[in-house]
C-alpha cells in the first residue's frame, strides 16, 4: 500500500473516531494519534488511541489475529495452573498446621 493511501485511511479513520467524541475535550498529539481525558474511581488520567495502518499482506492480518488468540489462551491456561497449585499448597499448608498442632496437644497430653 502506497504512503499516500495509507495516510488517507488513516485521516478518514481517526475523523470517525473523533466524530464519536463530539464533545470531549479530545486532541490531536501525533499524525495518528489523540488522547482524552478520563477519571476513573477519583483517579484522574487520560486515554490515548492510536490508528495504524500497517504495511501487512492480505492474511498475515488473520494470522496475528490467531497468534494473539493462542497467546491469550496460553496466559489463561498458565493463570489457571498457577491458581490451581496455590489452591493445592494451601491445603497442604493446612494439613500441615493441623498436624502439627493435633502433635503439641499430643505433647501436652502426654
Amino acid at each position: 500500500m502506497k504512503i499516500v493511501v495509507a495516510n488517507a485511511i488513516r485521516e478518514h479513520y481517526i475523523n470517525a473516531i473523533l466524530s464519536l467524541f463530539n464533545e470531549e475535550d479530545t486532541g490531536m498529539i501525533a499524525s495518528n494519534s489523540f488522547n482524552f481525558p478520563i477519571v476513573w474511581e477519583g483517579e484522574e488520567g487520560c486515554v490515548e488511541i492510536v490508528v495504524k495502518v500497517p504495511k501487512y499482506d492480505g492474511d498475515e492480518i488473520y494470522a496475528l489475529r490467531e497468534e494473539y488468540a493462542l497467546k491469550c489462551a496460553e496466559r489463561e491456561a498458565k493463570a489457571k495452573e498457577k491458581a490451581e497449585a496455590k489452591a493445592k499448597k494451601i491445603e497442604r499448608d493446612k494439613a500441615e498446621r493441623e498436624a502439627r498442632k493435633a502433635a503439641k496437644e499430643k505433647e501436652k497430653g502426654e
